[in-house]
């Protein structure tokens, strides 16, 4: 199951580790982030070299603030406290395209 995060803190610390994570930006208002969100969860079992979070952007503002989210969803990959990769919109193929590449790396 997708973890969500829920702090700033959290977001950092999971951010800064060695292991390639992908953080889907959602809100409970987004009619596609709820058409695509089964989706990332089923994901989540092909990839297990990546980590799979969420971050409801209402609750949780300061880390959407922090990582200059605009649309959603929003998916975002980063590494060693560095973004590799986005893929904006509720697109299944490019958002498993960008798994595809960001899990080879991982």
């Amino acid at each position: 199951m997708v973890a969500a995060i829920e702090s700033l803190q959290q977001f950092q610390e999971l951010i800064n580790g060695d292991k390639v994570i992908v953080v889907d930006f959602w809100a409970t208002w987004c009619g596609p982030c709820k058409a695509i969100s089964p989706i990332f969860e089923k994901l989540e079992s092909q990839f297990p070299n990546l980590g799979f979070y969420k971050v409801d952007v209402d609750a949780v503002e300061d880390v959407a603030a922090e990582v200059g989210i605009k649309a959603m969803p929003t998916f975002k990959f980063f590494k060693g406290g560095e973004q590799i990769g986005s893929v904006v919109g509720a697109d299944p193929k490019k958002l498993k395209d960008a798994l595809d590449l960001h899990g080879e790396s991982a």
